[in-house]
């Protein structure tokens, strides 16, 4: 881990750079044509709202976080915005496309900002996957299961992801094929 936090560091985006790569600004527009596309709704019920004006509040309110916080978190409008949730529920096809949109650009937001369960990683040339500890807070991720032969060679990274892609880490293809362990991080068996 040593080398890994004092390896040459890399040259940092601007921050108007970080959120064109990202497509922030596209990000919002989208959200904003959510909110005008769920206000046209009425009546209805999924999981935490009793009805399409529900959400469309709530909606409101997380737009506003995410646009004007200085550090956005985007967890809520990512679990809105998951296939078959509250977002499917009430727009139902009239809203597939923008909803899948929205969806794909705050979990690849989430992905490269956060560390998120079952995501492949790589640093320095080793490769891993974001597993489950029992260390673990709820919905707080950060121990990497390396791709070594090693019976359980993990690090704790939780809380440290800034410091991660600073020394170069990255999310790397999610259908990457790891040599000694599964996609969940357990050890693969070895069959002759």
């Amino acid at each position: 881990m040593f080398n890994r936090l004092f390896k040459k560091k890399t040259k940092q985006l601007s921050k108007v750079e970080f959120w064109k790569k990202y497509e922030f600004f596209e990000l919002i527009a989208d959200l904003h044509l959510a909110e005008k596309l769920l206000s046209e709704f009425k009546g209805g019920y999924c999981g935490k709202f009793d009805s399409a004006e529900d959400f469309h509040k709530a909606l409101i309110e997380g737009i506003f976080d995410v646009e004007f916080d200085n550090v956005p978190d985007f967890t809520q409008i990512w679990n809105w915005f998951a296939p078959t949730c509250e977002w499917d529920s009430f727009v139902g096809i009239e809203g597939f496309e923008l909803g899948n949109r929205i969806f794909m650009r705050t979990d690849y937001w989430k992905k490269n900002h956060y560390f998120v369960y079952g995501t492949k990683v790589s640093v320095n040339g080793e490769f891993g996957v974001i597993v489950k500890s029992e260390l673990d807070k709820p919905n707080l991720f950060g121990t990497i299961r390396w791709d070594t032969a090693k019976e359980n060679d993990t690090e704790n990274w939780n809380g440290m992801f800034g410091t991660f892609t600073k020394i170069g880490g990255k999310i790397i293809d999610q259908n990457h094929i790891f040599k000694y362990i599964n996609d969940d991080g357990t050890k693969k068996t070895i069959t002759d």
